[in-house]
């Protein structure tokens, strides 16, 4: 009976259990059968390169955040790295190895190469995104190539930078040197009428002697302000044989684009030592706390896989290609809740790759990606016209390092870096928007854009010690230095600094053995004939009989002999009476009484009012004489 009542009870107990894990089971299959659908990238760029392998981390670490925060996703990620070398025909190689093994969905290059407007033609074909990270330097429509996704500064917004900063520091005109590939090439069509009034250009590999040779062309020229727009690689050997042609000393001006100055970080310490002076572009990506988290954790996780990283800092690419891939998952997910019946259509391309096939979904995908709009670490992240621009540029100076000096943007042109406090900036120009400028040589003095090359001009000065006020020559025992000063150095030295371009000279002291003036100032004068000096500056005199030898600046001194007497200004209540001499008055007093006697003369007899006692006739005297000067048109 016992027993009987447990096998009840067991099997009441196994049934209940069965039907409630039964529901657990159908419930955990029904999820399993959810799949999540894979969407394939092909990733392609340089393995070798600091700024590939910066991207690769970026990218990876996109995806885990991204599907870390949003697991219930049923799309995800699925990213194919391929290595180019940094070839361009390898980069078209490897993606089209890629659109033959995989069913790819978007292709992300990382790479600034001709390569890239193949693959742009590639993709309009195959119609799939095409999303170019290093778009700096490349020109392509979106109308011509609409599967394509471009990130950086347009063609027309860089020419704009660069004339803005030419402008502030009035130079008249730059010599703009690029690189002759389709990258660098189309910036000059947007620098009509910006002041680069002249271009060279230097082949995409040339020899160390090709460079020296458009260098000392350059050298040769009146003109010391070049902009610099050329792949990071050729870039570095140009400022490299710049130095040691003594063209980043005092008086040059150095200008890069960002196609340099955003791979900065990544050169070699010599050709950053080389480059101390130059100011350059780059894209503004404001600071953040989400920023700063992400590059804390990109470092402390890609320390223990790259050890090289330890000593580079986070670019620009890495923090874009970071958002791009959110942009790319988000867009995915948003094509397979409204449109899942077309993700991963195809057929076949009609070319001769019979293997590759062309999408039906590309269209769709694109315009969802197109569509993104969201607050990522880089920003504001919005697309305009197939392009994610910056905003706003950060204005660079090197020396021992990279020092903001201000910003640029197209609605307000040059900024100060006070300009998030004041939202009411007017478009400017003026480089007093500008922080300090460290230029080549060291020097905080603003290069003229403008110097006279060549042997320094020899300026003679005399060498006598008459009015040591007007000119003065000295020499130190101790360095044997010579020292020129006085008024007439001052007017020089003016004179050259207003100048629209840098002269350089030397004072030369006409002097003897002994430190005694040579001759007279007529063989100082005829030294400038004789071709031993260049100039004389002093206190000589313009003669009829010099003219025939030199010719003579105007004199910025009055001729003649003057004296200096102390300026007399005396206060007193008899200043009214200082405009008349005392003759002018007495006289004046003379005629005023003579008049009165006349009148008197004449009227006595018969004018009862000439006639009484002395005082009488008297005031009468003076009160006609008075009236007759005072009230004469009555």
């Amino acid at each position: 009976m016992d027993f009987a009542r447990k096998a009840k009870w067991t099997f009441f107990v196994v049934t209940t259990l069965f039907s409630l894990v039964q529901p657990l089971s159908a419930n955990h299959t029904s999820i399993n059968d959810t799949a999540i659908e894979m969407i394939h990238v092909g990733l392609i760029l340089d393995a070798q390169s600091w700024v590939g392998k910066i991207v690769d981390s970026c990218i990876s670490m996109a995806i885990s955040d991204f599907y870390s925060r949003n697991c219930h996703y049923q799309t995800k990620l699925v990213v194919h790295t391929r290595d180019s070398g940094g070839d361009p025909l390898l980069l078209l190689s490897q993606a089209l190895v890629l659109l033959e093994n995989f069913k790819l969905d978007a292709i992300i290059v990382a790479e600034n190469s001709a390569g890239v407007k193949i693959l742009a033609e590639l993709g309009s074909r195959v119609k799939i995104p095409i999303i170019s990270l290093f778009a700096a330097g490349l020109s392509l429509s979106s109308f011509e190539y609409p599967h394509l996704i471009q990130i950086g500064e347009d063609e027309s917004s860089r020419a704009k930078a660069i004339a803005a900063i030419v402008e502030a520091f009035s130079w008249r005109s730059a010599i703009l040197i690029y690189e002759d590939n389709d990258s660098a090439r189309p910036i000059l069509s947007s620098v009509t009428g910006f002041r680069l009034d002249q271009h060279v250009a230097l082949l995409t590999s040339p020899t160390d002697e090709e460079i020296v040779e458009q260098l000392m062309k350059l050298r040769s020229l009146q003109m010391t302000v070049y902009v610099v727009h050329m792949s990071p690689i050729l870039a570095s050997r140009l400022f490299l044989n710049a130095k040691q042609l003594g063209m980043m000393t005092q008086g040059y001006a150095w200008i890069t684009t960002d196609m340099i100055t955003n791979f900065m970080n990544s050169m070699d310490p010599s050709v950053f030592e080389s480059m101390q002076g130059v100011v350059g572009f780059k894209p503004h990506i404001p600071a953040s706390k989400e920023l700063r988290r992400f590059a804390i954790r990109w470092r402390s996780k890609n320390l223990n896989d790259n050890k090289n990283l330890e000593e580079m800092e986070m670019n620009v690419y890495g923090i874009w290609s970071y958002d791009m891939v959110w942009a790319v998952a988000t867009a995915a997910e948003r094509v397979m809740t409204r449109h899942p019946h077309i993700l991963h259509q195809e057929t076949r391309l009609n070319m001769n790759f019979t293997t590759i096939r062309s999408s039906e979904s590309g269209l769709v995908f694109m315009d969802e990606i197109l569509q993104s709009r969201f607050k990522g670490i880089s920003g504001g992240f919005q697309l305009t016209n197939g392009r994610l621009i910056p905003k706003e540029l950060q204005i660079v100076n090197v020396f021992k390092g990279e020092r903001i000096i201000g910003y640029w943007n197209p609605g307000n042109g040059i900024t100060s870096l006070m300009k998030q406090e004041n939202h009411n900036e007017t478009n400017s120009t003026s480089s007093s928007k500008l922080e300090s400028v460290i230029w080549p040589g060291g020097t905080m003095n603003i290069p003229k854009g403008w110097s006279l090359h060549g042997k320094r001009l020899r300026i003679g000065v005399p060498a006598n010690n008459g009015f040591r006020e007007i000119i003065s020559v000295t020499r130190d025992p101790r360095t044997n230095e010579t020292t020129v000063t006085g008024y007439c150095v001052d007017v020089f030295k003016e004179a050259v600094q207003s100048l629209g371009y840098e002269v350089h000279y030397d004072f030369i002291p006409f002097e003897d053995a002994n430190g005694q003036m040579a001759g007279t100032y007529n063989d100082l004068i005829l030294q400038v004939y004789y071709k031993n000096y260049d100039a004389v500056m002093g206190d000589t005199t313009i003669l009829a009989s010099r003219f025939p030898y030199v010719d003579f600046t105007m004199p910025f001194t009055d001729i003649g002999v003057g004296t200096v007497v102390p300026k007399i200004n005396k206060k007193s209540i008899w200043i009214f009476l200082m405009p008349l001499s005392g003759d002018l008055w007495i006289t004046t007093a003379a005629f005023f009484i003579l008049t009165g006697l006349v009148i008197w003369f004449i009227e006595r007899p018969i004018n009862e009012e000439f006639q009484g006692s002395l005082c009488e006739q008297i005031g009468m005297i003076f009160w006609y004489s008075f009236s007759t000067l005072v009230f004469a048109n009555s």
